[in-house]
């Protein structure tokens, strides 16, 4: 029998996907990531060079180091170890805003 998620977790789930803020620390840029839109492309579309190849959390070209935050990590690029300090901008999210990037 399957079981409900806790209250935690769905507030996680639900938080992940609306708007957060994206905050770059060195640029002391900040940018709203609206649901459906990745972190990726507001990076891009604000100028901010990243390299970007599969868009699916695969091959990790977008990996960047994150300094503050709690990030929803949807990648299948990195291990544990790595997400402790790396996000891969092109599909991940932040479970509560805002999430602050080294960039």
């Amino acid at each position: 029998m399957q079981t409900a998620p806790d209250a935690a977790t769905t507030a996680k789930i639900s938080s992940a996907e609306h708007t957060f803020e994206l905050i770059l620390q060195r640029s002391q840029m900040r940018l709203p990531v609206a649901s459906g839109e990745s972190m990726a492309d507001v990076l891009q579309l604000a100028g901010v060079p990243l390299e970007t190849l599969c868009e699916q959390g695969v091959c990790g070209t977008c990996v960047t180091r994150w300094l503050d935050g709690e990030p929803d990590h949807r990648d299948s690029c990195l291990s544990a170890a790595e997400q402790a300090t790396h996000v891969a901008v092109c599909c991940a999210r932040c479970h509560g805003p805002p999430l602050t990037l080294d960039l």
